[in-house]
């Protein structure tokens, strides 16, 4: 647990929480084509939501690659795979980043120079995508992505607050250099 950074909110999210929310809109679109009141959309609409579910699921893929493989450069410990699936632009030549008087490098390249948590947004994406496809009839779908929202939200309260703390001066440039949390130019 502590080693992998992973803590009791994360563990009990992964057992409680993942095996239940996730197959809501699933669920809820077998159950509307058992009772013969199946969900159909345009081709148009099916389309577009499943090219901005391939897209988020893009960015949301290489921003983690970006950051996880900046930090093995980092510490030395990179080694570049060939492995499937490895997405193009995974991997940053020459980062930006700014350096912490705590010895912290903050990426502020790639996925990362536009948003502090574009993995978050593209998540956030993919999530309300699952609620789009069952369409508007009932609000059960959307379940997930509203609980998820929240929170991502109370989550990155928590990271500024701790970030703040911890790197001060540097932060604020961080903040500075990437002004927005979620969506560039919004918020």
């Amino acid at each position: 647990i502590f080693y992998e950074k992973w803590g009791f909110m994360l563990i009990f999210w992964n057992f409680a929480g993942v095996s239940f929310s996730y197959c809501y809109s699933t669920l809820y679109l077998l159950n509307r084509s058992l009772a013969n009141e199946p969900i159909q959309h345009s081709k148009f609409y099916t389309t577009c939501l499943f090219v901005t579910l391939l897209l988020a699921y893009y960015v949301w893929d290489t921003a983690n690659s970006q950051k996880n493989r900046f930090r093995m450069q980092q510490r030395g410990t990179f080694v570049e795979r060939r492995t499937f699936p490895q997405l193009p632009w995974g991997t940053l030549k020459n980062p930006t980043y700014v350096q912490t008087k705590h010895g912290n490098k903050l990426l502020t390249g790639g996925h990362w120079r536009f948003v502090r948590k574009p993995h978050y947004t593209a998540d956030l994406i993919m999530a309300l995508s699952w609620g789009l496809i069952t369409g508007f009839d009932s609000l059960i779908p959307y379940f997930y992505v509203v609980f998820f929202t929240t929170v991502l939200v109370h989550r990155v309260g928590r990271d500024e607050i701790h970030c703040q703390s911890k790197y001060g001066a540097d932060f604020d440039e961080y903040c500075r250099q990437v002004p927005y949390m979620f969506i560039p130019f919004i918020f």
